[in-house]
């Protein structure tokens, strides 16, 4: 089943969706939430009414899992320190590393300035300076693969590491309901027919990543972008994602040889994984910078 509207996914499981943007949040027996990526800052003022709307306590924020380091999931996070003091961010060393490098935390809070200008409903409220992000944007608690993060008595977390959209991706499986939050090293789920590859800085990587789950039985799979997929479509996604990475590689090696331009191929590519439907400009921003690392790593290994 393909699931996009905001919504109980599996027992105290919610799928939490702002225009084409996913998160997903898990409900401890006492009424504390974990977080996934809560999106860029101009998402947390739509995002606590989407937790109104569903009767969650949005107060109630208490840990936050990163998948990677992006704006368009992590720029909120200093926002949700002011409503929630004692948050605590799940991620990695490597992140902490990233963090720490005043220019990569400036390049952040830029893209997350320009990206919300981009969205109407962007709350003044919500502006920060520089020195209140750089200083709520931290990773609290390390992460190594497979570390297991116990919600309550029924309900752990368990990380693995999955290099390909970023090199520090990572996916966090939630037990018992074996459910799987992903970023884009999982690929953009296009329509039960289509899986778009999303190893922007890996390739070879993400298909490394994606093998992992080979002997991980999944329920279900939720995406950065678009919903959360459930049943039969778990194992399809997992099947289709691979193939489709290595039909990518092989078609556009055998395009090039063929004699076929830079530009046509740049336009066959697009148009059959890299468009979608939905109107949102995060969305939008992240399939054109996937569908641009892309072609420059397939450009280099023709070269």
């Amino acid at each position: 089943m393909f699931l996009r509207a905001s919504g109980l996914l599996y027992e105290r499981l919610y799928l939490i969706t702002l225009g084409g943007t996913c998160r997903y949040a898990i409900v401890a027996e006492d009424g504390g939430i974990a977080l996934s990526d809560p999106g860029a800052s101009v998402h947390v003022g739509v995002l606590e009414e989407r937790f109104n709307r569903l009767k969650l306590p949005f107060r109630k924020i208490r840990q936050v899992f990163v998948t990677h380091l992006d704006p368009d999931r992590v720029a909120g996070i200093p926002l949700l320190r002011r409503a929630n003091p004692s948050l605590k961010v799940y991620g990695t060393a490597a992140m902490h590393t990233l963090l720490s490098d005043t220019a990569f935390v400036r390049e952040l809070y830029e893209r997350d300035q320009r990206l919300s200008s981009t969205v109407e409903a962007q709350a003044q409220s919500n502006t920060l300076s520089f020195e209140e992000f750089s200083r709520g944007l931290k990773i609290d608690k390390h992460l190594v693969e497979t570390d297991s993060i116990e919600i309550d008595e029924d309900i752990t977390i368990r990380s693995i590491a999955t290099p390909g959209h970023r090199p520090h991706s990572v996916a966090y499986v939630v037990v018992p309901h074996e459910f799987a939050i992903v970023d884009e090293t999982f690929g953009y789920f296009q329509g039960r027919n289509l899986a778009a590859p999303g190893g922007d800085t890996n390739l070879h990587e993400a298909l490394s990543s994606l093998r992992k789950f080979n002997d991980i039985q999944l329920n279900g799979i939720g995406f950065s972008y678009g919903g959360a997929i459930t049943g039969a479509l778990t194992k399809r996604h997992l099947q289709a994602i691979p193939q489709n990475t290595e039909d990518l590689i092989r078609e556009v090696q055998k395009a090039r040889t063929s004699g076929f331009s830079q530009s046509e191929i740049e336009e066959q590519v697009r148009s059959a994984f890299y468009t979608s439907t939905l109107n949102d400009p995060c969305h939008a921003e992240s399939l054109e910078r996937t569908f641009q690392a892309i072609m420059k790593q397939l450009a280099r290994s023709t070269s």
